[in-house]
């Protein structure tokens, strides 16, 4: 895996040391790696913290890429904190700086795709189309963020065997509330006449059930993008596929 440019060590900004102290007199142990650069919050704070800010979030972001990528590729019991640190030319207490540990990394990402997916929901609300073209352009969305490495954790580390059961249930709520929300959707679509009459809740079911599978079998050096995916995904779900007696088959609607 390739190293994050910011976070390389000869392109990282250089440490604020107003609030960061890092002693160089405890140099490296070899039985205990990185214990040399461990940063040390002072006791007193300046101005310069709030303007390093910025640098903080981007590291933070670069390692939970880097971790995410770790967790698709070879799943959560498969990758160790050393994997995450060796592949951004960091030590591993620098990432305890910036995440409590392995469980906190795969929180931290699937947390990411769920604020991207509630941001989505906002936009959903605010357009003023029908029913069904606001499940359109949900689940478009939807199906990007499903094929991104912060999407994929989200879908994968929700099963059990990944984290505590209270950190999964956080996730959960997110989730359970993405699909409150397309029941409701689904529920408009039928008062509007944009959806025939059906059950929103099975049809969120078989909605969501059809694009999370993309964090399973997506291949990003395959022919379809997630944007096609999703087009024929709608179409399948507008029309179906069953060819009715005396149609077109080439008929669109």
């Amino acid at each position: 895996m390739p190293q994050l440019p910011y976070l390389d060590a000869h392109s990282m900004p250089a440490v604020d040391r107003s609030y960061v102290d890092i002693d160089p007199n405890r140099g490296y142990n070899p039985d205990f790696p990185g214990k040399g650069d461990v940063p040390v919050m002072a006791k007193t704070p300046t101005s310069a913290t709030q303007g390093n800010d910025d640098d903080r979030d981007a590291k933070r972001l670069a390692i939970l890429k880097a971790a995410a990528a770790f967790f698709n590729s070879r799943g959560f019991h498969s990758t160790s904190m050393s994997d995450v640190a060796n592949a951004l030319g960091v030590s591993k207490p620098f990432l305890y700086y910036y995440l409590k540990d392995k469980e906190d990394l795969i929180f931290q990402c699937s947390k990411l795709a769920t604020e991207e997916l509630h941001t989505l929901l906002d936009d959903v609300r605010a357009a003023e189309v029908s029913g069904w073209q606001r499940l359109e352009m949900l689940f478009r969305r939807y199906a990007h963020v499903m094929t991104t490495d912060f999407g994929i954790c989200l879908i994968r580390s929700t099963a059990p065997g990944a984290m505590t059961t209270e950190s999964r249930e956080q996730l959960w709520k997110g989730r359970r509330r993405l699909n409150r929300e397309v029941e409701r959707i689904v529920a408009e679509g039928i008062a509007d006449g944009s959806i025939r009459s059906c059950d929103p809740r099975m049809l969120s079911f078989a909605m969501f059930g059809a694009f999370n599978w993309l964090s399973y079998w997506y291949d990003p050096d395959g022919r379809q993008s997630p944007e096609m995916i999703a087009e024929h995904f709608l179409e399948y779900f507008s029309r179906g596929v069953e060819m009715k007696a005396g149609s077109d088959p080439d008929a669109r609607s």
